[in-house]
């Protein structure tokens, strides 16, 4: 997954092929060093250009990070997206979202790790990447499964605890009880009770 962004841009432009050079670089040096300690220098190492180039594409290393973070969140999304895609019942996507989206930063653990350090250390990014969970929440409120739509604390609980359960696993390795905990979890933030939210989660990842 090192090169992934610079490989997807092989067609593109110059310009966008250099983004995506710095994307790739970013990734990997928040995986090495974490997001505080990731430097531009490291980025353009790691990239093979210099730190005029990577200022000629954005302002400074938070604008990067947004942008690898929102790369990863949106690659994730669709594909889970089309996983998705013949599921009408909007619990089971939720569920079967928030599992997939866990185990695959799990698997691709530089992606893992950029999208825990941006949910710890870029808070308004939580709402962007929790924009593949609200057209799932908009289908469970048609079936009246879930009464309204999350507000915005609610969101940051949701993706922090996304983001708890890819961390411990990054950590810790892989554990689909800490999935299946998590799931529950954010069912039960999104108004059901403890006892259908478990069944939820048994049906649809069972």
């Amino acid at each position: 997954m090192r090169h992934y962004f610079q490989d997807k841009s092989v067609n593109l432009s110059k310009r966008e092929r250099t983004r995506s050079l710095l994307i790739d670089g970013a990734i990997s040096a928040i995986a090495e060093h974490g997001l505080e300690g990731a430097s531009i220098k490291e980025i353009t190492t790691i990239a093979g250009l210099s730190n005029g180039t990577f200022y000629n594409h954005f302002e400074d290393r938070e604008e990067v990070f947004r942008l690898a973070t929102m790369s990863i969140a949106q690659e994730l999304a669709d594909d889970i997206a089309e996983m998705v895609a013949d599921v009408d019942d909007g619990i089971a996507r939720i569920v079967i979202s928030t599992n997939t989206f866990i185990e695959r930063a799990v698997s691709a653990s530089d992606w893992g790790a950029m999208i825990v350090d941006a949910v710890h250390y870029l808070g308004d990014v939580r709402q962007d990447v929790a924009t593949h969970l609200r057209a799932d929440i908009a289908l469970a409120m048609k079936r009246g499964d879930i009464s309204e739509m999350p507000d915005r604390f609610q969101i940051h609980q949701i993706v922090a605890l996304i983001a708890l359960a890819i961390e411990a696993q990054l950590d810790g390795g892989k554990s689909k009880s800490i999935n299946f905990r998590t799931c529950e979890a954010v069912l039960r933030l999104l108004g059901l009770s403890p006892t259908k939210a478990q069944r939820a989660v048994a049906a649809h990842l069972t």
